[in-house]
């Protein structure tokens, strides 16, 4: 898996004109220090513990930021609330419907093929696969 260092997430936030500042550096932090797929909320309380003052829409918007410069991947939710990953290499995810655990898996292989002149230009590609995980089957 693949997941950038300090020197490759503050050189990214500057490729984009952004501030590296100690904030979102904890909350990359956070991302990266955890093998499971957090909530935004779950990042806030983690980062809160470091950074008290920190507000719940600046890791909201944070976390958006980072999803659209190409630091983190948003993981489809099976309900309202998305997810995290700051796992860049190729993987694909593993949704239980009904304990809504996201599992890392390793990619198999798909072909996918868009129509010849359809005009699309894939930036990102994500494959979820949904069922019961071991507990709650």
């Amino acid at each position: 898996m693949e997941r950038k260092n300090e020197k490759e997430v503050m050189a990214t936030l500057r490729e984009h004109g952004l501030q590296v500042t100690y904030q979102r550096l904890a909350i990359y932090q956070a991302l990266c220090n955890t093998t499971e797929h957090p909530s935004a909320e779950v990042i806030y309380q983690q980062v809160k513990k470091r950074f008290p003052m920190i507000s719940l829409g600046t890791v909201y918007k944070t976390i958006e930021r980072f999803y659209e410069v190409g630091l983190i991947q948003k993981v489809g939710p099976v309900t309202e609330v998305a997810r995290y990953d700051a796992e860049m290499g190729p993987h694909h995810h593993f949704i239980c419907l009904k304990c809504h655990a996201i599992e890392n898996i390793e990619p198999v292989e798909t072909d996918i093929r868009l129509p010849e002149g359809s005009g699309f230009h894939v930036l990102r590609q994500q494959v979820v696969l949904q069922g019961y995980c071991s507990h709650c089957r």
